[in-house]
C-alpha cells in the first residue's frame, strides 16, 4: 500500500492549519529574501547535565521549513516569523539543523536574533 498519498494530503492539511508567514534570508551569496510559510514544531527539550547538581532543561525552538521553496538553511540564515499567525514578526538565527526523516522539510533550531546595538 502506497501512503505517499495520505502523507502529501497530512502535511498540506497541518501547513494550511498551522503554518506562518516567513521570510528567510540565508547568508551570502544566497542572501536574497525567500517569501514562504514555516510550521513551529514542538520544542526540543535538551537535558543539562548532571553531576550531583540540579539539572534544568530549556527549550529549543525547532521549525520546519518547505524544501521546495528554501533548498537549503545553512547556520546563521535570518528568519522573520510570527511564533503564532497575528502576533508580531521576530526575527530568528539559525542555529543547526535538525535530523529528521522528512523528505518534504528541513528542520531547524532557532534562537532569538540579537539587537543590533
Amino acid at each position: 500500500m502506497d501512503l505517499g498519498p495520505l502523507r502529501t494530503l497530512v502535511t498540506d492539511i497541518s501547513f494550511a492549519t498551522f503554518a506562518v508567514d516567513a521570510t528567510v534570508t540565508r547568508p551570502d551569496p544566497d542572501s536574497d529574501p525567500i517569501e514562504t510559510r514555516a510550521i513551529w514544531m514542538r520544542p526540543i527539550t535538551e537535558q543539562a547535565p548532571s553531576d550531583g547538581e540540579v539539572s534544568r532543561s530549556e527549550p529549543v525552538l525547532h521549525m520546519a521549513l518547505p524544501r521546495a521553496v528554501v533548498a537549503t538553511v545553512p547556520k546563521g540564515t535570518i528568519v522573520a516569523a510570527p511564533k503564532r499567525s497575528g502576533s508580531d514578526v521576530l526575527s530568528w538565527t539559525v542555529d543547526s539543523t535538525v535530523q529528521v526523516d522528512d523528505p518534504d522539510f528541513t528542520h531547524v533550531l532557532v534562537l532569538p536574533t540579537p539587537e543590533p546595538n
